[in-house]
């Protein structure tokens, strides 16, 4: 899990954007198949994106009010998105959803 979660992360950061700051990432969280990252919208809100694939080629986005098993609030989503996208469009999704 922790492999891929660090390779998501280096993924992300791959297009020479300090993307990680930008966003102001508290943290992340591994899992199976993905990473969750803490991060802080310019707005301040807190939230989490969640990040998941299967063959690290296509990732599956969605912007979380918080990660709460009963209370997770999904504020929206990106789906299909490919590798090379992936720092652009999670970008997008903090910028667009509230």
């Amino acid at each position: 899990m922790e492999e891929l979660a660090e390779s998501i992360i280096a993924t992300i950061q791959a297009n020479e954007k300090d993307w990680l700051r930008a966003w102001d990432v508290q943290g992340y969280i591994p899992m199976d198949h993905g990473v969750l990252l803490y991060v802080t919208r310019k707005d301040g809100q807190k939230v989490v994106v969640s990040i998941q694939t299967k063959d690290h080629s296509v990732y599956q986005l969605e912007l979380l009010r918080n990660n709460d098993k009963f209370d997770r609030i999904v504020l929206g989503g990106t789906y299909d998105v490919k590798k090379d996208q992936l720092g652009e469009q999670i970008d997008q999704l903090l910028t667009v959803y509230h």
